[in-house]
């Protein structure tokens, strides 16, 4: 299952488990036409897939998928988490309702996804989860208090439920996957190309960013780690 499947990250995720034969769950919220074309993508490459809606802020939404996925597939074995909003602006000038809106959808979101799956996880004592984290979450970046913060939040969350569900064989880790473009990144893409902010003097591909999430959904010994994707030295 991925949530965030209709974003340029998730999408590419969940087209790498199509192509090896898996079975995908497509989460999205508002953009359908996005998550409908990777489903057509993962059907001609002779996947399967099927298309979730909800919004992560609303915990029933969230169970009735959850619910919905198992009833038609009876487990779930992997769990990818790539929601992500956010917004370049100062701390000074952050609203109340951004600042709000930015954790409950990339904190809060991944939290109540989580809690939903816990049972799942614990009954079939097998799984893994992915969580998209972002370097930002580590250093902070200038313009970016909320999402900043709401990533850092996210590391903490991944790491106490790796510990938590450790003795249930449930692997959770978290990839920094690098710049792709997309509406999030937009208004920071052009700095970010700066070939100082990367030792390599470009940002890795997203078909890396999806191989390498896939690789370590798989991994058998991995769990509470961060592998950065990037080639940013912090």
């Amino acid at each position: 299952m991925v949530f965030g499947g209709s974003g340029v990250i998730g999408g590419a995720i969940a087209t790498v488990f199509g192509h090896q034969g898996w079975t995908v769950g497509l989460h999205y919220h508002q953009h359908q036409t996005a998550a409908q074309e990777t489903a057509a993508v993962i059907k001609k490459a002779g996947g399967a897939s099927h298309l979730y809606q909800g919004d992560v802020a609303n915990n029933l939404q969230i169970q009735a998928i959850v619910q919905k996925f198992i009833q038609s597939h009876h487990s779930l074995n992997v769990l990818i988490w790539a929601v992500g909003v956010g917004s370049s602006k100062l701390l000074l000038n952050t609203s109340p309702e951004d600042w709000t809106h930015t954790l409950q959808t990339n904190l809060t979101g991944a939290y109540t996804v989580l809690k939903a799956i816990a049972p799942i996880f614990e009954q079939q004592k097998e799984g893994a989860v992915i969580l998209v984290g972002s370097l930002s979450g580590e250093q902070g970046v200038a313009g970016q208090a909320a999402y900043a913060a709401s990533k850092a939040g996210l590391i903490g969350l991944m790491r106490t439920a790796a510990q938590e569900w450790g003795a249930f064989n449930i692997r959770v880790n978290m990839v920094f996957p690098g710049w792709h473009l997309s509406p999030v990144s937009e208004p920071g893409w052009h700095s970010a190309m700066e070939p100082r902010n990367h030792t390599l003097h470009r940002t890795p591909s997203l078909k890396y960013v999806a191989t390498s999430v896939y690789h370590l959904a798989l991994s058998p010994d991995t769990s509470g780690q961060i592998w950065n994707l990037d080639s940013r030295i912090w």
